[in-house]
């Protein structure tokens, strides 16, 4: 259902919209443009070798919980009929890594996270370039499932995520933390509720007001109810 929600989304409506004040970006993905590039990232991942079942650690909801790649990913593994493992000891089949991180699997894919998801100027020799995704076709395809499957390591099936509450309201998120939470709040509960999903990082109170107004978005914090 996570999956059938994401694709039923108004194409035009945003999704996941991410201040990077760092770098002064601002990145806005509608359904649309989400799932495309959800659906690129699964066919990267069958090129890569990865199998249905077989877990993926996801080092970036470590270390870049609120960047929209790291929730491009988050949907791709699970598309893909595989669970997310936030640590490297569950024997995963790919690691996926931010440009700072020396975590390595036995395939790793680092990600640049540059705002338009552009290659990595200096990639490591054992990596393969997130980049590469944009080569990709997006054609639609997913591995069915079973509820019980595991969809986030260690205890949270696929008929849990299902059975979250979901949102319908665009909500703000600042400096969201790593770990599972975060993904809840950003990216199921929206996806299941209709919902919408507005992250800024690296921003002063003062300029967190001031978007909050721009994008009538609710200012709320991950683990707390809207």
């Amino acid at each position: 259902m996570f999956i059938e929600k994401l694709r039923g989304r108004p194409g035009a409506s945003p999704l996941f919209t991410h201040y990077d004040e760092t770098s002064g970006s601002r990145v806005e993905l509608s359904g649309t443009t989400f799932a495309n590039w959800v659906d690129k990232t699964v066919n990267m991942l069958d090129d890569l070798g990865v199998e249905a079942g077989e877990p993926v650690h996801l080092d970036l909801v470590n270390t870049d919980p609120g960047h929209w790649v790291t929730a491009v990913w988050v949907a791709a593994i699970w598309q893909r009929g595989c669970p997310v493992a936030e640590r490297d000891d569950c024997d995963a089949a790919l690691a996926v890594v931010g440009p700072a991180s020396g975590i390595r699997g036995p395939v790793t894919v680092m990600c640049s996270l540059h705002p338009l998801g552009l290659d990595l100027p200096d990639l490591p020799a054992d990596c393969t370039d997130y980049a590469d995704v944009l080569a990709e076709p997006d054609t639609h395809w997913e591995e069915p499932v079973p509820p019980d499957a595991p969809a986030w390591l260690p205890d949270i099936t696929c008929a849990g995520v299902e059975r979250l509450p979901g949102s319908d309201r665009r909500l703000l998120f600042t400096d969201p933390p790593p770990g599972w939470e975060s993904v809840r709040m950003l990216l199921v509960s929206p996806v299941l509720g209709g919902g919408s999903t507005v992250v800024v990082t690296g921003a002063p109170p003062e300029r967190i007001s001031r978007i909050a107004s721009e994008e009538k978005a609710l200012l709320t914090r991950v683990g707390e109810a809207p």
